[in-house]
């Protein structure tokens, strides 16, 4: 694996908060990871193939962007 990302929401914005936490709480009670496709803006012309795992925890409920290589 090359580079890993945590995906937060924004600190305050409420509905993304709890948005965020579901999608990580299902993803795990599911058993689930999510293959995507990350595009980056603001210049950034790298196209990243990755795989989107939930990280639970006590404090927040967050996902982590995994990138892999591919050929």
């Amino acid at each position: 694996m090359k580079d890993v990302y945590v995906f937060l929401p924004q600190p305050g914005n409420t509905r993304a908060m709890l948005a965020v936490s579901a999608l990580a709480r299902a993803m795990k009670e599911m058993d689930k990871v999510a293959i995507l496709r990350c595009v980056w803006r603001q210049g950034q012309a790298n196209v990243l193939i990755g795989v989107l795992t939930p990280n639970l925890s006590d404090k927040e409920n967050v996902v982590s962007f995994s990138a892999v290589a591919f050929l």
